[in-house]
């Protein structure tokens, strides 16, 4: 194949046929994980997800950066726990990827992964 500025490149991979239902690994529990589960469940229904989170509960730092509470954290809090409670899925909490589980054991396991590790911390301001 000739690209648009004359090069030779490689024809693209066919693209990976899977059936249902897919089996998708998400890493991180926080508001990227859960959105990114929640779109999986109402795109692709019967989607089987398994969430993998390195902190003990799920939100990420929803929870553990913004003050006891707040009242818009708690709003964001039981918006994303609806998302749960509604996508079949299983959450894994005290994972560590790369410690607990390899990038690779996942990719071997699942037909996708999805890195939704978000902020490791809250910033100082």
């Amino acid at each position: 194949m000739i690209n648009a500025r004359g090069s030779a490149v490689s024809p693209p991979a066919a693209p990976r046929i899977f059936s249902p239902p897919l089996r998708v690994a998400i890493v991180g529990a926080g508001p990227a994980g859960i959105h990114a589960a929640g779109a999986l469940a109402e795109l692709a229904p019967g989607t089987n997800i398994d969430m993998f989170e390195r902190l003990p509960t799920p939100y990420g730092l929803v929870r553990y950066g913004l003050a006891p509470g707040h009242a818009e954290s708690e709003k964001f809090v039981d918006s994303l726990h609806t998302v749960l409670v509604a996508s079949d899925f299983r959450l894994f909490c005290n994972v560590e990827i790369g410690k607990d589980l390899s990038v690779e054991d996942l990719r071997s396991s699942y037909d996708a992964v999805i890195i939704a590790t978000g902020a490791p911390r809250d910033a100082l301001l």
